[in-house]
Formats: structure tokens, C-alpha cells, sequence
């Protein structure tokens, strides 16, 4: 039995090694191309880090900013305002470090002191001017401004204000964006629908859960050029005083004069050239790959065969970090158990209330807490792993709690009978016979961090869902990669459910 599981997960796996026809992309190598003459030298002071200009960004809003699962290193970074944000950086003489997050969490990381500046395709709003200062801008959208779409089917029920204005008509935006305050003041009587990305939205438009979609008309074009079934609304647009595209940096960040005269610097028609190029690159991108053509089974494993190696180094993220949390929780654990054992209250309390405060917040409110205050300097993966092994300690030092407890008290009593120390009795009765009991619970909860680690895609630290989203940035296909990181999922908890059964059989015999 347990060599048929083992030749089943093989066959599983091996369909992501079974083709390798991925076709090879030239990026656009913004590294060597994007290079200015150095004007300003930045005091270090003003910095995150020295000689480095940190730039936070949502990389998943092509042609502005977008990720590129086919390239290693820098050259995953690619749109126009990553190629802006290595002009500027260049103009002042420093290093560039991309900072990434989704689009809602990218003041955290301003407030936070991890980036210097954030580009990703801001707009000015009152309420943001009241928070953040805005750089100059340096794009303007034009006449077309923000805009909204809709499939097909309904172009032609919703293209007028009232058509849009009714209480039934629900309208999706970005959450935090310039649409969102759009639609809420200009069309108050619709319902206004949040998501974390436009790939979101764009899959929630086509299966009907929102009737319209409002967006930057610069996102609009890849959205309709890559999606046949959608549309742009005419009948109706945005009232909105156009002040452009802005970066965005904390009030009174003393950067602010060094970087809008780096975006004054640049040629006139230097930003929409690299947005056209951005768009063709996401094109040429998909027509390689060719994700997009023929039916649900032809695009599902035309993502297979071109970006397999990509699932398997998520998978291999994936399984690292739930590796390495099982190992430290349950080092945490150990720690815990004792604190809790301990005769002195103080230390007893502090085991007891921090089991009790892990154990009470959501995992996701932990791991910003732990995002936000983590030094600048930290890799976003570090602190991610910190919040989810402190995360799961609490919950192992329950069940090793409940372990040690199901030990019936005769076997304390009868070993100290015979003479034995509070040690002995421990290491050579209590333990063995408890180590049956929470290894199947310990077992479950490295089952329960493989699927946990999902979370840590907010950070884009490269797991299976990072690598999905990439994946979906570019395509604008969501539901194909979702069902291949899901089988993967299964496969992973699934195969260490047989095994932890399989080593849990053995202690038991």
C-alpha cells in the first residue's frame, strides 16, 4: 500500500517535468538600458538603507508594474513604473530595491520606514493628501482617464449613468484605489465591490459576481486586448480633475525635492514610450506562451507546460518555510511548556498569556504585526517565517499540553514508587507514552502550515500562491493556476498525511 501512494504522488508530481516546451522571452533589460548620468547626491540619512533607494509596489498591475515568472533576479521586475523607479534612482546615484506587497498594504510600508517611496500607479485624492505627499507626476492618463468596463452581454444595459446608478448594479474597484472613491462619490446609489488586485475583479466580472469594472484606462488597454469578452463602457465617464500618475512618500519626507527633480529631468514622452513597451512585452509574453488560446483544458495545461519549473520552486518555498516553522514552533513549544510548568508565577503567566494572545488574533493580523515592526532591513521572508513559527508554537504547546495530560497520574506516582527523579520519571515513562499521543496532532498541524503558508503571499515571498499570482498578473487567466495550485496542495498535505499515518503506525507497533 504504501509503495502505491509513493508511485501516485510520483505520477502527480511528474506532471509538472512531463513538458518543457516554455519558450524562451527576451525581458527587457531595464538594468543596462535604464541609465542616466548621476545629478544629486542623496544625504544617506534621508534613506532606508545606505546608498539604496527602496521603492514600494504592487506587481500585479501590468503594464505599470508586474512580475515576470520567466526571468531570475532584477529582470522579474518589469512595467513602466519599475523602469521609472530605476531612472530616478540612477539620477540620484543609488542602488534600486523593489518592495513589494499588495496594493492596500503599500502605506504600511511607507509608515513602517521599509520604503522610501512608492510607485504604483497613484492618483491624488484628498484623503491620501491628508496622509502622504505626492511626488510630481510623470504621466498623465488623458482624456480617458478612469473608466469603467463590462462584458459584452451587458455593454448595452450599462452605458449611461443611470443604467450605472442603481442600487442592483455593484461595481468592483481595487481596494484603497482612486475608483473606489470614484465610484462611491459618483455613483452613490451602486454597490461598490472591493478586491486586493484587478485580477481578482477581472474574474469576478466574468462569472457575474460584479456588473462592471472601474479602472485606469492605461490598465483598461491590456485588460481588453487579452480579454475578448469585455469592453469599454462610453456612455459614461468619471468626472475627475486629472492630476495624473504620483508617487507617494510620508508628509514631510525630506526626499521629496531629489526625486521630483529626477522626474523632471526626464525626456518628454520617456514614461508613455516605456508604457507602450511594458504592454507589448506583456503581449509578446502571452502570445509565446500562447496561455491564452483554445479552451479550459488547452489553457490549463498550456500553464503547466510553460511555467512548471515555476510550480515546483513554489512548492519547494512552500514546503521550506512549513519546514522550518514546525522545527521552530515546536522548539517554541518545549519553551513554552516549561515556562507554563514552572513554580515561578511571573514566568508561568507570561507561557499561559502568550499561548492565549497567539491563539486569539488571526494569523494574517500577526504576520503584519510582525511585517510592521521588524527592522527595515529585514527580507520580508524573515519576518513572515518569525510570525508563522510563533504562530504555530502556541498552538504545539497546546498540544503538547494536552499530551502530557492524557498520561494517567498512576504512571507519575508508580515511578516515584520505584524510586525514579522527577527526570527519570519524564524522559523514560511520561514521554514515550505521551510522544504517542501528540504525534499524530503534531502531524496535522505541519499539515495545517502547508496550507498557512498561503498567506504568506501578501509578501510575495515566492510560495505557490506568489507564484499564482505572477502567473495571473501577466495572463489575466486566475481560475487555471488556481486549480494547479490547489492540486498541488493536495497532493503535498495528502502525501504527508500517509506519511505521518505511516510513522504513527510504527511508534504504535
Amino acid at each position: 500500500m504504501n509503495k502505491k501512494i509513493f508511485l501516485f504522488l510520483l505520477a502527480c508530481l511528474s506532471i509538472f517535468t512531463l513538458s518543457s516546451c516554455k519558450k524562451d522571452i527576451e525581458a527587457y533589460n531595464w538594468i543596462e538600458e535604464v541609465k542616466v548620468e548621476q545629478q544629486l547626491e542623496v544625504p544617506n540619512e534621508l534613506l532606508v538603507k545606505e546608498g539604496t533607494l527602496v521603492v514600494a509596489t504592487s506587481p500585479d498591475f501590468s503594464p505599470m508594474e508586474f512580475e515576470d515568472p520567466t526571468q531570475q533576479g532584477d529582470l522579474v521586475y518589469q512595467g513602466a513604473d519599475i523602469y521609472l523607479s530605476k531612472y530616478i534612482a540612477d539620477y540620484l546615484g543609488l542602488e534600486l530595491e523593489i518592495s513589494k506587497s499588495t496594493f492596500d498594504g503599500i502605506p504600511t510600508q511607507l509608515d513602517t520606514g521599509k520604503a522610501d517611496v512608492a510607485f504604483s500607479g497613484f492618483s491624488y485624492t484628498e484623503d491620501r493628501a491628508n496622509s502622504y505627499d505626492f511626488t510630481v507626476s510623470y504621466h498623465a492618463a488623458g482624456d480617458d482617464g478612469q473608466v469603467l468596463v463590462a462584458l459584452n452581454s451587458n455593454i448595452d444595459l450599462l452605458n449611461s449613468f443611470e443604467d450605472l446608478n442603481k442600487e442592483e448594479i455593484s461595481i468592483g474597484c481595487q481596494n484603497g484605489s482612486i475608483q473606489q472613491s470614484l465610484v462611491t462619490s459618483q455613483l452613490p446609489n451602486a454597490k461598490d465591490v472591493t478586491a486586493q488586485d484587478i485580477n481578482t475583479l477581472i474574474q469576478m466580472l466574468k462569472k457575474g459576481s460584479i456588473d462592471a469594472l472601474a479602472v485606469s484606462y492605461t490598465n483598461a488597454k491590456p485588460i481588453l486586448e487579452a480579454q475578448p469578452d469585455i469592453r469599454l463602457i462610453t456612455g459614461f465617464k468619471f468626472e475627475i480633475e486629472e492630476y495624473g500618475n504620483m508617487g507617494l512618500l510620508t508628509k514631510g519626507n525630506k526626499l521629496k525635492p531629489y526625486i521630483d527633480e529626477a522626474i523632471e529631468s526626464m525626456p518628454e514622452g520617456l514614461y508613455a514610450a516605456w508604457l507602450d513597451m511594458a504592454g507589448e512585452y506583456v503581449a509578446s509574453l502571452n502570445e509565446l506562451t500562447n496561455v491564452n488560446e483554445g479552451n479550459f483544458f488547452q489553457r490549463f495545461f498550456n500553464v503547466i507546460a510553460n511555467y512548471w519549473d515555476l510550480f515546483l520552486r513554489g512548492t519547494g518555498i512552500t514546503l521550506l518555510l512549513s519546514f522550518v516553522t514546525v522545527v521552530m514552533g515546536t522548539v517554541i513549544a518545549l519553551l513554552l511548556s516549561f515556562l507554563r510548568k514552572i513554580r515561578f508565577a511571573p514566568l508561568r503567566y507570561v507561557g499561559n498569556i502568550y499561548v492565549e494572545f497567539v491563539r486569539g488574533i488571526p494569523l494574517l493580523l500577526l504576520l503584519w504585526l510582525l511585517y510592521m515592526i521588524s527592522p527595515a532591513s529585514w527580507p520580508s521572508y524573515i519576518s513572515v517565517s518569525i510570525a508563522l513559527f510563533l504562530n504555530s508554537g502556541a498552538y504545539v504547546a497546546e498540544i503538547i499540553r494536552a499530551g502530557l495530560g492524557a498520561v494517567d497520574k498512576g504512571q507519575y506516582e508508580a515511578a516515584r514508587t520505584l524510586g525514579l527523579s522527577k527526570f527519570q520519571t519524564m524522559k523514560k515513562i511520561v514521554i514515550p507514552q505521551a510522544l504517542k499521543k501528540i504525534f499524530p496532532a503534531l502531524g496535522n498541524e505541519f499539515v495545517a502550515l502547508i496550507k498557512e503558508t498561503s498567506l504568506a503571499s501578501v509578501f510575495f515571498i515566492g510560495d505557490l500562491m506568489t507564484v499564482k499570482n505572477q502567473i495571473t498578473s501577466i495572463t489575466y487567466l486566475s481560475i487555471e493556476p488556481f486549480i494547479i495550485v490547489g492540486i498541488i496542495y493536495f497532493i503535498l498535505t495528502f502525501g504527508t498525511t500517509k506519511l505521518i499515518k505511516y510513522f504513527e503506525g510504527r511508534m504504535i507497533a
